[in-house]
């Protein structure tokens, strides 16, 4: 809780506050509040308990998860106000057992609102029952003023008048079901005398006079200490009455004055990046039109009829069609049948035709005699080429004969 800068008003406009670290506290109004804050501290507003009222309520383990909601019901019958018009708030529950603190709404507005006039952001709103220190078994009383404040366990106890406290205290002590083994008073100055004598007459023996101030008091709370010169007290977490409908939000406007330059540059960049992005898309998009566009212009030059839907596909197809199995195509069979055809002139080629299954074409020769059709045979096979003679007759005075070409 070092961080945190305790606040406390005194008086309209004014307030008290202790900075992290410091035992003696720092008058000023909202303005320099305001810059005391502005180092980034949390700050923790502490308001007079005598509009808040402390209840200790059992409840089942089943209700844990929906307490919020049923807790104000619960209590209504030990309340005189109407709970709609109350506001509770819960410290974290030990077992089946909640400590719960009520105050009015209308005052939790009031002292928002003395903040936000200021301005200044309030974190913690916490009741000043928890700056008295607590021993365990022992009771507290912090006189301030025509108030005293009586804190009789962690979370337990209540501000009162100063003329009403003695008949307080004694209510409180026939509802004890075990006395207190002493009770620390703080904040008597050299009025102890006094003090003694309005107390119930079971306290007087036991009560111990204590050094501490108020703001002491507080910087001991503030610094989360455990012990005090009369001995180890409760170290625990206050009750912050800032839950509910008065839970903080997120300081939206405050994060937005802090980044916004960073998120305008964030957001520009992003749009540059983006538009950037968008042209060279375009940009792809029209060289892509482009391509497609000499893509079919180079398959129209080779098929100039039937749709065209994908030119790529279409003219692959038409050429593995015209390839055989074995890699030696149509086109390389005819170029070196052609070849030797050419360079025997006794020779004339009848007919020819193409098995795509088998890569091989059949050929009819007609030749002046059968010695150039094997002349012409023998040179196919030269060539890396499989050519069969698969019949032969005569025909007048040529020679006709039928060869199978392999590549």
């Amino acid at each position: 809780m070092t961080s945190i800068l305790m606040i406390k008003a005194c008086g309209i406009g004014n307030f008290e506050w202790l900075p992290p670290g410091a035992s003696t506290p720092v008058v000023g109004d909202g303005e320099h509040l305001g810059q005391a804050l502005a180092g980034g501290q949390r700050s923790m507003l502490v308001v007079p308990g005598d509009r808040i009222s402390f209840r200790q309520l059992d409840f089942d383990l089943a209700e844990r998860k929906i307490l919020a909601q049923t807790l104000p019901y619960a209590l209504e019958e030990e309340l005189i106000d109407d709970v709609e018009t109350l506001h509770f708030a819960m410290a974290p529950a030990v077992e089946n057992t909640v400590p719960v603190a009520i105050v009015a709404r209308e005052q939790v507005d009031s002292w928002l609102s003395s903040m936000a006039a200021e301005p200044v952001e309030v974190q913690q709103l916490v009741p000043e029952l928890y700056v008295v220190p607590r021993r365990a078994d022992c009771w507290s009383l912090l006189l301030e003023g025509d108030r005293w404040t009586v804190r009789t366990g962690p979370q337990q106890g209540l501000t009162v008048a100063a003329d009403t406290a003695p008949l307080a205290l004694q209510l409180l002590l026939d509802e004890s079901e075990q006395l207190p083994q002493a009770i620390d008073i703080y904040g008597a100055g050299d009025d102890q005398l006094g003090v003694s004598i309005k107390l119930p007459e079971l306290l007087r023996g036991i009560s111990q006079f204590c050094q501490q101030d108020y703001w002491q008091m507080a910087a001991l709370a503030a610094a989360g200490n455990s012990s005090t010169e009369q001995g180890p007290v409760d170290v625990f977490t206050p009750i912050n009455l800032l839950q509910g409908v008065y839970a903080p939000s997120l300081p939206w406007k405050k994060w937005w004055s802090n980044w916004r330059i960073t998120v305008c540059l964030l957001l520009a960049a992003i749009v540059v990046a983006l538009g950037s992005s968008y042209s060279r898309v375009a940009l792809l998009q029209q060289r892509n039109i482009e391509l497609r566009q000499q893509i079919e212009a180079v398959y129209r030059s080779a098929v100039p009829r039937g749709a065209v839907l994908n030119a790529e596909k279409q003219l692959q197809r038409k050429v593995a069609a015209l390839q055989g199995n074995t890699g030696s195509g149509f086109i390389v069979l005819l170029d070196q049948i052609g070849a030797v055809l050419a360079a025997n002139k006794g020779l004339s080629l009848q007919s020819l035709n193409y098995s795509g299954g088998q890569s091989e074409v059949r050929i009819t020769l007609l030749a002046d005699d059968f010695v150039t059709v094997e002349k012409a045979r023998a040179e196919l096979e030269a060539r890396g080429l499989s050519a069969e003679l698969s019949g032969s007759s005569a025909q007048g005075n040529k020679t006709r004969a039928r060869l199978k070409v392999r590549g």
